[in-house]
């Protein structure tokens, strides 16, 4: 019993020590160039929204959300180059890959009918879900906190290969690689939900086995 605790309280001090560095981290400089390039995709579901309300051209509607998709490895890349990679930037990065989806998802298939709304619905509501326990997980601590593990990076990847394809399917009738590739991609965004979903259980039972050992 005593050894438990004392493993208990050696986790405690630990994750404590993560979370310092966390806090050092997120005070240290902010790379300007990479956060402008993840506000795209904050600017890009504005866009959506008043694109589908005004009935503008689903062509640009086509062009905002293959811009916003790209802007999410840009900003990334762009930050290595640069050399100013930053915990701050990962949060805004995370942040931004969750409320475009999940309000490009939405719009598309309750607005537009692009997507099935059922799968539309359970892929926003993975992304949703996660932004709220990592939000609320970062609330109790009172420092942000975003893990992206490797099935959470192929679900975004997923989700956005789907936004492109169905509205492809609406903005070029006529180009049929985008009505061949919905239905696929549709099966493979609902797995790598699922895989992403499986991927933050296992990270969770490995930190609960840690505290328990």
């Amino acid at each position: 019993m005593i050894t438990d605790t004392k493993k208990g309280w050696a986790f405690m001090k630990q994750l404590n020590l993560d979370i310092q560095d966390k806090a050092q981290q997120i005070a240290g400089s902010f790379a300007i160039i990479p956060a402008m390039i993840s506000w795209i995709r904050f600017v890009g579901a504005a866009a959506v929204i008043l694109i589908i309300y005004r009935s503008m051209s689903l062509n640009l509607l086509f062009w905002v959300i293959l811009i916003s998709a790209i802007s999410d490895y840009l900003d990334g890349w762009v930050a290595r180059r640069l050399k100013k990679t930053s915990y701050p930037g990962k949060v805004m990065d995370f942040i931004a890959d969750k409320l475009f989806i999940s309000i490009t998802l939405l719009a598309l298939a309750f607005s537009l009918g692009a997507i099935d709304t059922v799968v539309a619905s359970i892929l926003a509501g993975y992304h949703l879900l996660l932004l709220f326990l990592l939000a609320a997980i970062s609330w109790s601590i009172h420092i942000p906190v975003v893990t992206i593990t490797t099935g959470e990076r192929l679900a975004i990847l997923a989700s956005y290969l789907l936004l492109i394809t169905a509205v492809g399917r609406l903005a070029y009738p006529q180009k049929h690689i985008f009505h061949s590739l919905y239905t696929p991609m549709t099966i493979i965004a609902l797995l790598s939900a699922l895989t992403g979903l499986l991927s933050y259980l296992r990270l969770l039972r490995r930190m609960l086995s840690r505290f328990l050992e």
